[in-house]
């Protein structure tokens, strides 16, 4: 998003890719007042809503990494435990459920 939104003149795709941003955010606040899981990417789209190039950071980049790490740990012992159990129906398990959404995060901020 960078290349696009490089001019001194702001184009109507960063506008566009701003409000999107804004518009996860929200949804991301909603989402962490039902459950926990959703501060850091509601945070991460706000500032990306705020000012595009905040992506180009260290700091933003160690964040994502980091949140991405957790992710994909807490999913592989949720799938080890589904797997050790042998539970097959995972979508009646609240950890099912909470790591389906967790991937549906996840893929978003990727």
């Amino acid at each position: 998003m960078g290349e696009v939104c490089a001019a001194q003149k702001k184009s109507w795709l960063c506008v566009i890719w701003q409000t999107c941003n804004v518009f996860m955010s929200v949804f991301f606040s909603l989402a962490t007042y039902v459950q926990v899981g959703y501060g850091v990417p509601a945070v991460l789209c706000a500032l990306i809503g705020l000012n595009l190039h905040v992506t180009e950071t260290l700091p933003w980049r160690r964040v994502a990494d980091l949140y991405v790490m957790i992710s994909s740990a807490v999913v592989a012992m949720l799938g080890w435990k589904l797997y050790k159990e042998r539970i097959t129906e995972i979508f009646q398990q609240e950890e099912g459920r909470y790591a389906t959404v967790g991937l549906f995060a996840l893929k978003i901020i990727i």
